[in-house]
């Protein structure tokens, strides 16, 4: 009986000894950058080309190391209040985005492709979204 006993004390005590390690999860905190401008609808380009309208937006904060590893959004905004994330379906013209270091760019056309009116006056809102590459 005495050997049941502590036999099931050895068992609870092990027990007890193996609950009480828990895992512990460190996550390092790299904040994001948000970045707020306007574009003029004066400072649309046309390129006959590609008959869309465009405009190259200066971006120092788009480096190199941001360009290969990070996340770069944008979005948009006629009112600075309600936003829309690119690419996007705006007042039935199409607006895309792409960037490199220093700079992103804006094109907008026609949904259906054909050429349209340069926008008005537009928010932009670009998000870069800190990563670590691996």
């Amino acid at each position: 009986m005495k050997t049941k006993l502590l036999l099931a004390v050895l068992v609870l005590g092990l027990g007890s000894l193996v609950s009480g390690c828990k895992k512990e999860y460190i996550t390092q905190e790299i904040p994001n950058i948000t970045i707020q401008t306007s574009v003029a609808s004066t400072a649309w380009q046309y390129d006959q080309t590609t008959k869309t309208y465009y405009v190259q937006i200066n971006m120092p904060e788009i480096n190199e190391s941001t360009n290969q590893t990070d996340g770069v959004l944008a979005y948009i905004s006629g009112d600075g209040t309600t936003w829309e994330a690119l690419p996007d379906v705006y007042n039935g013209s199409s607006i895309v985005y792409t960037y490199k270091p220093g700079v992103l760019y804006l094109e907008i056309q026609g949904a259906t492709g054909a050429t349209v009116d340069p926008p008005g006056d537009l928010y932009l809102k670009i998000v870069l979204v800190a990563s670590q590459a691996e």
